[in-house]
């Protein structure tokens, strides 16, 4: 079973998304947050090797999981959202690695689900993870998000 863990900003907007006249001309709509290059990345990512997503990002907080579907379905995604990592930071804000628990509890919690091991990859622009995710860990540069050199690492790492 094939799951990536996905954070959204510095991974489906950017800093060029957000300076570019294509952004500005979006106006205040939730497309804006989202850049359509990056989207298209993360479908290939979805398409080409059958993965669920998982969101990781603090949007998943705010947002149930129908919500993030409508909202993902919305930007042109078209894959599913799968579900979400459960948010500790309410509990426990001074742990370190926060979203590598919040991850490694959501493997956890779910294994059971799939009849095969979880193999997994981690998409994110800051690095809050344990030694033993870095394997699975991609990070992209938050000035330019999801590209296509990550993509490429990403659906080759799956295959």
């Amino acid at each position: 079973m094939n799951i990536l863990f996905l954070d959204i900003d510095g991974v489906l907007n950017s800093r060029q998304w957000h300076s570019s006249e294509n952004c500005k001309i979006l106006e205040i709509t939730v497309k804006r947050f989202f850049d359509p290059a990056c989207v298209e990345y993360l479908n290939k990512i979805v398409n080409e090797t059958e993965t669920k997503v998982v969101i990781s990002s603090s949007w998943r907080i705010l947002r149930s999981l129908q919500n993030l579907q409508d909202l993902f379905k919305s930007i042109g995604f078209t894959g599913k959202i799968f579900g979400k990592t459960e948010d500790l930071s309410i509990f426990e804000p001074d742990t370190p690695n926060l979203r590598g628990v919040e991850i490694q509890n959501w493997i956890k919690d779910n294994q059971k689900h799939f009849k095969t091991p979880i193999k997994y990859v981690i998409i994110d622009d800051e690095n809050e993870f344990f030694s033993h995710q870095e394997q699975f860990f991609f990070q992209t540069n938050p000035d330019i998000g999801l590209d296509t050199t990550i993509t490429e690492k990403i659906i080759t790492f799956f295959k």
